[in-house]
């Protein structure tokens, strides 16, 4: 695409945002974004129309919103306002903004358990021995299984399988590392955040240094994580 076929895109795009249609705003954010290689993306534009089209009901533009307030892209950083995000991702249908909740809600991290609670949601939670061998409080536990419930809606994945899996993760330690190929296995408290983005690990300066020289996160390092297109 070149500049004019960009500019027409963005008008065309533009017009039926402005008239109210949630996959037109959504087309028009992820063509600011990226700018298809001819246009300097617009990152406050970009947070703005995801904003849009996620309060119009497009799980894809909250999932996108999410992550631009966890790089601060677009907007300032906030780790509560993008797992606020995720969760209305997740609400509205989107499978991984579930499990990514799960997950979250599991590890402790930053306002994850505040924002994914769920009461009673999850019936059976703490029933049948699930909650045994979970250092995890069981009314987190009950959120937990609720949105791996949510999740697991394609068959490809199973909720207590999931379950099981971060226990043994939490036990034992899982790849965290961004450096691909590092076999390093241990706690997320453990791993390092890059000072930068604020988003991705490592097990050590080699791995950082690595990563950031012939991995390509020097390119992508405090840019939009807008990684769903459509």
């Amino acid at each position: 695409m070149n500049m004019k076929e960009h500019e027409q895109a963005v008008g065309w795009f533009t017009k039926g945002a402005e008239a109210g249609l949630p996959s037109a705003m959504f087309n028009l954010a992820v063509l600011l974004d990226k700018g298809d290689g001819v246009a300097a993306p617009d990152y406050p534009a970009v947070a703005d129309w995801y904003r849009r089209a996620a309060d119009a009901g497009n799980w894809r533009a909250a999932h996108n919103l999410s992550n631009m307030y966890t790089v601060g892209c677009g907007v300032t950083r906030s780790k509560r306002r993008a797992v606020q995000w995720l969760r209305k991702a997740g609400e509205m249908g989107d499978a991984d903004a579930c499990h990514g909740l799960a997950v979250f809600m599991y590890e402790d991290r930053p306002y994850a358990r505040e924002v994914g609670r769920v009461g009673e949601a999850a019936d059976g939670a703490t029933s049948a021995g699930v909650i045994e061998g979970h250092d995890v409080p069981p009314d987190v536990l009950t959120g937990v299984v609720h949105w791996l419930r949510k999740g697991c809606v394609t068959g490809q994945r199973k909720p207590f399988d999931e379950l099981d899996k971060l226990r043994r993760m939490a036990l034992q330690g899982a790849k965290y590392c961004y450096n691909e190929g590092c076999e390093v296995a241990g706690h997320l408290k453990d791993f390092k955040v890059c000072p930068q983005c604020k988003t991705a690990r490592y097990c050590g300066d080699a791995c950082q240094k690595a990563d950031w020289t012939t991995g390509g996160h020097k390119e992508k390092c405090g840019i939009s994580a807008s990684f769903i297109s459509s």
